[in-house]
């Protein structure tokens, strides 16, 4: 059908949601290093985004995403947990979540999120969840989820 703005209705073109949803199993370090946390894939509809077989994620190229994520950390008396997001490599502003547990506390959960607007550019790339824990004990993380929405 076609309005007085244009096609209405059953007849306007299909728009095809681009959007995926990860989560990832318990994984336990102590590396103060960062390390990548391996994603497994629950749901996804579209091209735009894809689950690489190393468990990151691959944006295609010149589109803007809405990127989160969400995960618990098990801290130790006296550690440090922490998680942020990288695209292609660099840190992607404002994703950076720590938690610091002092010393002769108890072992506490700390909830670490954060999420951002990233543009992918001419080449497109790779989103990695990264994890790590400092000074004297291992952190478990758990209850992971990322997603992905494709928004232009």
């Amino acid at each position: 059908m076609t309005g007085a703005t244009g096609m209405t209705g059953p007849t306007a073109p299909a728009v095809t949601a681009n959007y995926l949803q990860d989560t990832a199993a318990p994984f336990a370090t102590n590396s103060a290093t960062a390390v990548t946390l391996p994603l497994t894939n629950v749901v996804q509809n579209g091209t735009a985004i894809t689950q690489n077989a190393n468990g990151t994620i691959h944006l295609a190229p010149n589109q803007t995403y809405s990127v989160d994520y969400n995960v618990t950390a098990m801290v130790p008396p006296g550690s440090n947990g922490g998680a942020s997001m990288t695209f292609n490599g660099g840190l992607i502003p404002g994703t950076p979540s720590t938690f610091s547990n002092p010393t002769g506390a108890l072992t506490f959960r700390a909830n670490l999120s954060a999420g951002a607007i990233i543009e992918s550019g001419a080449s497109g790339g790779d989103l990695v969840l990264k994890v790590n824990s400092s000074n004297f004990g291992t952190s478990t993380f758990d209850f992971t989820s990322v997603n992905v929405i494709k928004i232009a």
